[in-house]
């Protein structure tokens, strides 16, 4: 499965006995299920292991936002989580899948003082 923001490839990944999801063996990007994304937050230390990529190429990369599924491959939705506005990412309307870039998903993990900071900062997608 080739990575829908660089010319990387996105490899199969566990963590425990119920996470598996597909990292980006370039900029660290991870593509999951919905279910799979609820399991890794309620997981302890799954942001360490599973979001290692490198935070600054992921800010660079969320810029790019028109990307088909890398698993199906019709063009994903421009959204943002409900809770922290300031986390953009993309889901497939049809396989229902979710890309993070990297960084992403250990924000998305905790929600910190900070984080009300940068929602009122960056807010919500606009196009989403």
């Amino acid at each position: 499965m080739r990575c829908p923001k660089c010319p990387g490839t996105m490899l199969a990944q566990t963590y425990g006995r119920k996470i598996v999801l597909h990292r980006c063996d370039e900029c660290g990007g991870l593509f999951c299920a919905p279910d799979v994304l609820l399991e890794m937050k309620r997981e302890w230390m799954s942001e360490i292991v599973l979001d290692s990529g490198n935070k600054k190429l992921g800010s660079v990369l969320n810029e790019v936002d028109d990307i088909n599924c890398p698993d199906c491959g019709v063009p994903m939705e421009k959204t943002y989580d409900k809770n922290q506005t300031h986390i953009w990412f993309e889901s497939c309307p049809q396989c229902e899948g979710i890309y993070l870039d990297a960084g992403e998903f250990s924000d998305l993990k905790y929600d910190t003082f900070m984080d009300r900071i940068r929602d009122f900062v960056k807010g919500a997608r606009p196009d989403a």
